[in-house]
């Protein structure tokens, strides 16, 4: 398992992603438009704190199905959200 922040974020993003968004092929402040989740998406790379990170830009309409798929494959390598005190989306 890798140490969280340091590759969990671009193995998230390989499980639902096309793109190969791994640091030494995705520069920081790249962005791609691609599938991300099956959704239409833009994908900027985002470093926090010291940390690789991916912004995703997506149809709002499709927030919730995204952030719930984004989390659910985070899980799998240990990851976890960052910035904006880690948002999460509660449907009301």
């Amino acid at each position: 398992m890798s140490e969280p922040g340091s590759t969990s974020a671009a193995e998230t993003m390989s499980k639902i992603c096309a793109v190969d968004l791994r640091p030494h092929r995705f520069a920081n402040l790249a962005m791609a438009q691609t599938s991300v989740a099956r959704l239409n998406a833009v994908v900027v790379r985002h470093d926090h704190l010291g940390r690789l990170a991916y912004l995703i830009l997506s149809d709002m309409t499709a927030a919730q199905f995204m952030w719930h798929s984004v989390l659910d494959a985070m899980q799998e390598f240990d990851g976890r959200p960052a910035g904006l005190n880690a948002i999460t989306l509660e449907a009301k």
